[in-house]
């Protein structure tokens, strides 16, 4: 048989059924392929929304931010975001599994997706110590500041917040989370503070120095 003694039907077959095997292996392939570059460049990403952030509201944005805590160590911020009402400390996280706990526990628990279950640090904790420190070191005060750590989409996190300062979010999320902070009912930071603020920080930035000397 032939392919011009084929008819209208048999071609169409033969042309669409390769067509469905092929976009059912592409989906097949997809979530996998996409779960591992999330997971080898989460970093990128995160601080790919971030920027989308800061363009469409006109904020400031440093990433990588390292700064001297004292002689012996250096603290390290993923993301700073100057918003009009508060500053945004950002924590970039990655957990394959789902996460939870409470905000005051010493560690979290990951529930992996193989059923085991480890413990992970307080991210949360973790990023309120930074914010701590920046601000003694830095004068601005701390009821300015806000503490995020996002993690990736596909991560469920069930930790219990109860503070309005500091919050755990999906990637996908944190447009949304910070639209709302942003339209919480207080003031603006004055401009002339703000660009201080950003200049103060920006100054401290050791990652800009040749192997972070001085």
């Amino acid at each position: 048989m032939t392919f011009t003694s084929l008819n209208a039907g048999q071609i169409a077959f033969l042309i669409i059924v390769p067509l469905i095997a092929l976009v059912a292996i592409g989906v097949f392939l997809y979530f996998p392929i996409r779960n591992k570059k999330m997971k080898t460049n989460f970093r990128y990403f995160y601080y790919k929304k971030l920027y989308s952030i800061a363009m469409d509201r006109d904020y400031y944005l440093i990433n990588n931010f390292l700064f001297k805590i004292d002689s012996a160590h250096v603290g390290r911020i993923d993301h700073i975001l100057f918003g009009d009402k508060y500053i945004y400390i950002c924590t970039d996280c990655y957990f394959e599994g789902n996460i939870d706990g409470k905000e005051a526990d010493l560690s979290f628990v990951l529930y992996k997706k193989d059923g085991t279950k480890v413990y992970e640090d307080n991210v949360i904790s973790a990023n309120r110590k930074l914010i701590e420190k920046l601000c003694l070191i830095t004068g601005l005060d701390q009821s300015l500041m806000i503490g995020i750590c996002i993690f990736n989409d596909d991560c469920r996190c069930s930790v219990q917040t109860n503070t309005k300062s500091s919050y755990m979010i999906q990637r996908g999320r944190l447009k949304a989370l910070i639209r709302a902070i942003e339209s919480r009912d207080i003031g603006e930071i004055n401009k002339d503070q703000l660009a201080s603020a950003v200049r103060a920080i920006d100054k401290l930035n050791r990652r800009k120095r040749k192997g972070g000397q001085k």
